[in-house]
């Protein structure tokens, strides 16, 4: 993975866990890609900086509600950059530059 990717995103939500779930204890220290890791996806909008509670939570205990906050992606969307995430309840798309937009209403 490129060092700018990489922090880019630890650093994005200025090294809090983007996640925010009830086990979340604050500290992003790893970086979790939203879509499964596969060549070329080591992108900044696939990427988020999670606690390790929330890494666990979403990848081996609730991957659905991984999946309902954007924080996992599934493996045959064209785009992750194109789904929204919830960063700590806030709706967001994750965008190249390492910043996020607004994102449309989600259902």
């Amino acid at each position: 993975m490129p060092t700018q990717v990489y922090e880019a995103v630890m650093i994005r939500n200025e090294g809090r866990c983007e996640a925010g779930l009830k086990c979340c204890t604050g500290l992003a220290q790893e970086w979790h890609h939203r879509q499964r890791r596969q060549q070329g996806n080591d992108t900044i909008p696939n990427g988020a900086a999670l606690c390790s509670a929330c890494h666990r939570y979403i990848t081996d205990h609730s991957p659905r509600e991984g999946r309902d906050l954007g924080l996992i992606v599934h493996s045959h969307h064209p785009n992750p950059a194109e789904v929204p995430m919830s960063v700590r309840g806030r709706w967001v798309i994750l965008t190249e530059d390492g910043s996020y937009e607004p994102a449309p209403e989600v259902v």
